[in-house]
């Protein structure tokens, strides 16, 4: 019985001391300056604050990019002229690449464990095909795909400040860039990429088959997540 009343008292002693702790952080707030937009009166595009508040995916959920697949490149910095020069020289390739990474890669990762769990060999699978599958992943990524446009950029200067301290603040510049390139014409290269990454009498080749077919007919299913 004594134990369970100190290990009762420990814990109302550790939510104590959390919200304290939590009561004691500054209370963070961050106001937008200017943007793009200020001086001729524009309102923030709706795919910037999609992107801000939920991510690039639900950028790429909107209905006009339901065609196309969404690039987004950001960048922050303190100085202005830095972030507009890093959007005016950004490229699709480098973001398509990362996409393409976590995409095929984990894609790969679920079809060999099935392929396993079939065989009953679900603990080594990962492991024993690590090699080849980073081997093709590079292989994809290492491609140089075209189709992909800038559509579209903006930019925005906030301060973080606390409301206690008004005086105690700091500004920041960031910048976004949107670029789409057309669903068919990217399934249709990466398909491609995979059939000739994978060599025939690779242990992984029916998958890698099958991966570019369903690429083909139903697209990249986790492109931007």
């Amino acid at each position: 019985m004594k134990t369970k009343k100190i290990i009762a008292a420990l814990f109302a002693a550790l939510v104590l001391f959390s919200l304290a702790s939590c009561a004691s952080r500054p209370r963070v707030r961050v106001v937008e300056l200017e943007n793009k937009g200020t001086l001729q009166n524009i309102r923030t595009p709706a795919w910037v604050n999609d992107y801000i508040e939920h991510g690039v995916s639900r950028v790429q959920d909107r209905s006009e990019y339901r065609n196309r697949y969404v690039i987004i490149g950001e960048e922050s910095g303190v100085n202005r002229q830095f972030v507009l020069a890093w959007a005016d020289n950004f490229s699709a390739q480098q973001r398509i690449a990362n996409m393409l990474r976590t995409t095929i890669a984990s894609e790969y990762q679920a079809r060999v464990q099935g392929m396993a769990q079939t065989s009953g060999g679900a603990g080594t699978a990962s492991g024993e095909y690590r090699q080849e599958i980073d081997s093709i992943v590079n292989t994809i990524v290492a491609v140089s795909y075209s189709g992909a446009q800038r559509d579209a950029d903006w930019w925005s200067l906030r301060r973080r400040y606390d409301p206690d301290e008004r005086n105690v603040f700091s500004d920041e510049y960031t910048a976004y860039v949107l670029y789409t390139i057309p669903k068919a014409e990217m399934n249709r290269q990466v398909a491609y990429a995979l059939e000739t990454a994978v060599r025939a009498d690779s242990a992984l080749y029916d998958i890698t088959i099958e991966m570019a077919r369903q690429i083909l007919q139903n697209g990249l299913a986790n492109w931007g997540n």
